[in-house]
């Protein structure tokens, strides 16, 4: 019987030489024959796992990355295009205006079967226009008063409706929504040559009424907002149960966001009208260099408002003048500002000013001598 020193010494030897024999065999495997060169495959080894795990970790930021970019367009995609019943559902909105989206749809399926049957119908409307000869003004001009004629009509039991026929149809830049309020008219809906009544009384039995830009609309709105509504402004909800971006316009929108890297609800900003007749400006003869002190005067304090709202944010800057957008990135102190705060880490308050291109103005709808399409979709970006 061995000794239980013997049985250790041989336990070690049979270690080792089980040991030489598992080297010989991994050697082998790996191609090396000597241990200098199972040193050198060891530390290829290592080198390739630091590049893989390099590749691995690029890879997974990649992905975040890729994730990131598709959750910040699933944001904008839902905030360009909101469903209507979402819209619909929301408490501050009056049942008048929930009320009336339902009538309307019943009134005009009401209006084409009518038709359909060579029927006298008795659904009336109030049509929101800007024909060929009309003086209608600019996009604003014309899109603002929209809330208040959906009141109006709601009132006289009418059918709101809008057409455009310059500077082209409004359906190139702005669609009904999915289950909206149907504004649109196509060609076969009224007799050629009806008699559109323009400035008629919307109280009338007349059949078809018709407004061009009316001044008065928003302030009486806001006035109902402010007074009937304790301050609950639903302009904006409105507005959206008509009109969604086309499908051109929307991918614009989308490429602008994505280029200036601006999330829904993470950002503020500052639309400047400049060249809107007031204070010695006029739209006609206006220059920057000749207002520039009154001009910038306004644009800075309207970036500090939004910069006092929304501290270190982005501010996205439009202007109906190029030159006041480029004075804002290029030459005011929020543009040093910022210069300092990330490259000389100074200025821990700072705002980032963005815009799209301003090389270019956007046309005017009302003076504009462009019959293009595309031209005016800046207008609405």
């Amino acid at each position: 019987m061995a000794t239980p020193s013997r049985a250790l010494s041989f336990a070690i030897r049979l270690s080792i030489a089980f040991y030489m024999v598992f080297s010989f065999f991994v050697m082998q495997k790996a191609r090396v024959h000597s241990p200098y060169d199972a040193a050198a495959e060891l530390s290829q080894s290592k080198q390739e796992f630091i590049l893989d795990s390099g590749r691995k970790k690029e890879g997974i930021q990649k992905q975040q990355q890729q994730q990131q970019e598709l959750t910040t367009s699933s944001k904008i995609q839902t905030e360009l295009h909101r469903p209507v019943s979402q819209i619909l559902n929301n408490p501050k909105l009056p049942n008048w205006v929930k009320t009336y989206a339902r009538w309307h749809a019943q009134q005009r399926k009401q209006y084409f079967d009518d038709i359909r049957a060579n029927a006298t119908s008795n659904v009336r409307f109030l049509i929101s226009r800007c024909l060929s000869n009309d003086k209608c003004g600019g996009a604003s001009d014309r899109l603002q008063e929209i809330p208040y004629s959906i009141m109006l009509a709601n009132q006289t039991n009418r059918v709101l409706l809008v057409k455009w026929e310059k500077p082209a149809s409004l359906e190139n830049y702005l669609v009904v929504p999915e289950g909206g309020i149907d504004w649109t008219i196509p060609e076969d809906m009224f007799p050629k040559g009806e008699n559109w009544h323009l400035r008629g009384k919307e109280d009338s039995e007349l059949k078809i009424v018709s407004t061009i830009r009316r001044d008065s609309a928003a302030p009486k709105f806001r006035k109902y907002e402010v007074e009937e509504l304790g301050g609950n402004k639903i302009y904006h909800e409105i507005f959206r149960l008509l009109f969604s971006p086309s499908e051109a316009l929307s991918t614009r929108i989308q490429t602008t966001m994505k280029s200036l890297h601006l999330t829904p609800k993470e950002y503020s900003s500052v639309h400047l009208r400049v060249k809107y007749p007031v204070k010695g400006i006029k739209e006609d003869n206006f220059s920057f260099q000749k207002h520039k002190s009154q001009i910038t005067g306004w644009a800075t304090n309207a970036v500090n408002c939004a910069a006092e709202l929304h501290p270190n944010s982005t501010i996205y800057v439009s202007s109906d003048n190029n030159d006041t957008v480029g004075y804002l990135l290029e030459e005011s102190h929020f543009a040093q500002h910022y210069i300092d705060a990330t490259k000389h880490k100074k200025h821990p308050m700072v705002v980032k000013l963005v815009a799209r291109d301003y090389s270019t103005e956007n046309e005017h709808v009302a003076f504009s001598q462009t019959t293009e399409v595309e031209g005016f979709m800046g207008v609405f970006e």
